[in-house]
């Protein structure tokens, strides 16, 4: 995004307030009052109520009938689920490749890939959620917002000369995405606006009487999630910060460091007594495929190919023993070399 753009978009951010051209008027769509809020919220409440009395589906029933129809499948979660774990192993991919710039770029590619065939796979869910509960409950929420909150000069804008939907996508066309919102609150003129807002007062938003814009919210976000960037132990380089792609990689390193963290602590606590903790391997049961997957994390990689290589002797040999298990055979000659050395020491 180029300066000016990053000065007009922080400018409308500021002022709560979205311009929208219609049928040769200007309409100006404010930021609802609580009262508005609420007011908004129970039309989706009651439409809610009505879809459900006249016996239409919820998400959850529609994801049932896809189902039953093979409109959606086990296959397709399982496809959803292994473009998450691409997508993730991929940022890491690509923090990881930072200073291989081809690499890099290249990963990135694939990046882009995995994002359109997961936003093509969510699109193939949410096909029919226009026809729930929460869909039509969720679309006269949106009508509501509209009708209270679009402005002609400073009078209530009347629908009956004016399409509503269409002042809706037009509204809904405004607001920033995450790769915009991300590029204006580490940039300038927001990030010195940010950090000079307590020391000297300032008022970033015009709308302080009303609640805060979808835009409003989002840069609050990301500049507080930028601020914690900047105070980590492992703060990443300037460069990383200003990519995406490479800060996103950072995000799963840093969240995934946490959760090994955070499980080790919790399984020292099961294995604290010192007849357990002094023992070079521990069995924990696993309830779940999950606690299992869970408990295997904190495991060192030689640790995790000890297991996979136990795991194959048994799967070809149905039982097993200690000599049949390859590193314990060479545990046992560690153990014979330097009992043979202590000898000849002596």
């Amino acid at each position: 995004m180029k300066n000016h753009e990053r000065e007009y978009f922080i400018s409308r951010v500021r002022s709560g307030v979205y311009h929208i051209e219609q049928d040769g008027m200007t309409l100006t769509i404010v930021s609802p009052t609580i009262e508005d809020d609420y007011a908004i919220s129970l039309a989706y409440m009651k439409s809610y109520e009505r879809a459900l009395e006249a016996e239409l589906m919820t998400e959850d029933e529609m994801l049932d009938w896809m189902r039953s129809r093979q409109l959606w499948t086990e296959d397709d979660d399982a496809k959803v689920a292994t473009i998450e774990k691409d997508l993730e192993r991929l940022k890491v991919e690509i923090f990881n490749s930072r200073y291989q710039s081809v690499k890099r770029e290249h990963i990135r590619r694939y990046i882009r890939a995995a994002e359109k065939a997961f936003s093509e796979q969510l699109d193939k869910k949410n096909t029919n959620r226009q026809n729930t509960c929460e869909g039509i409950a969720s679309l006269e929420k949106s009508l509501a917002f509209i009708k209270r909150c679009t402005l002609v000069g400073d009078e209530p804008c009347d629908f009956e000369a004016i399409d509503i939907n269409n002042v809706l996508y037009g509204f809904n066309s405004m607001i920033l995405s995450e790769k915009d919102i991300r590029d204006l609150a580490r940039n300038e003129p927001w990030r010195s606006l940010w950090l000079i807002k307590e020391t000297h007062d300032l008022i970033l938003f015009a709308n302080q009487d009303k609640e805060l814009s979808i835009d409003q919210k989002n840069i609050i976000v990301w500049s507080r999630m930028y601020d914690n960037i900047q105070e980590s132990m492992d703060c990443p380089t300037d460069d990383v910060i200003d990519d995406d792609d490479l800060l996103d990689g950072w995000f799963i390193i840093q969240r995934k460091k946490q959760e090994q963290a955070k499980t080790e602590s919790e399984l020292e606590s099961r294995v604290s007594n010192d007849k357990i903790a002094s023992s070079e391997e521990v069995f924990i049961v696993a309830e779940t495929p999950k606690d299992a997957e869970t408990i295997n994390s904190v495991n060192s990689y030689h640790a995790q190919m000890v297991k996979k290589e136990r795991q194959e002797v048994l799967e070809a040999k149905g039982e097993a023993q200690d000599l049949d298990f390859r590193d314990q055979r060479l545990k046992l000659n560690q153990m014979s070399n330097e009992q043979f050395k202590g000898n000849f020491r002596r």
